[in-house]
């Protein structure tokens, strides 16, 4: 079965950086995205390591496929429901689907760039 485990990089106070790796309900922080990474397959079991994994590494650098004003949002409604798991407070239904809309969204316009490189590679491949 096919693990797909993303690394998303989040902002807090001070403008301080860092990464956050999701599989499943699991999560990790790091430094960077191998740190992330690293600390989240701590928390994995040995049949999970095991696995395959798809690691979606995401950037939040906008362009047609994904607009400034989407990542805004999905970067806003990450953090307020980082807080709400943190905090018990209520995420509600609706700050739900919104999110899972724009994950959805982010996740087909990750599709279609990989689709984009993967021609360019064969392209180039067969000149």
């Amino acid at each position: 079965m096919l693990q797909t485990i993303g690394i998303f990089q989040e902002s807090g106070k001070r403008n301080k950086r860092w990464y956050r790796a999701i599989k499943g309900q699991q999560q990790a922080e790091g430094k960077t995205p191998g740190q992330a990474l690293d600390s989240l397959e701590k928390l994995m079991t040995s049949e999970q390591k095991d696995a395959s994994s798809l690691i979606i590494l995401q950037r939040f650098q906008p362009d047609t496929l994904f607009l400034q004003s989407q990542i805004d949002k999905l970067q806003t409604l990450m953090s307020q429901f980082q807080d709400s798991i943190q905090s018990d407070d209520a995420f509600t239904p609706e700050e739900r689907a919104e999110l899972e809309e724009l994950i959805e969204a982010e996740w087909i316009a990750a599709i279609a760039r990989g689709a984009t490189v993967l021609a360019q590679t064969n392209q180039t491949e067969t000149e």
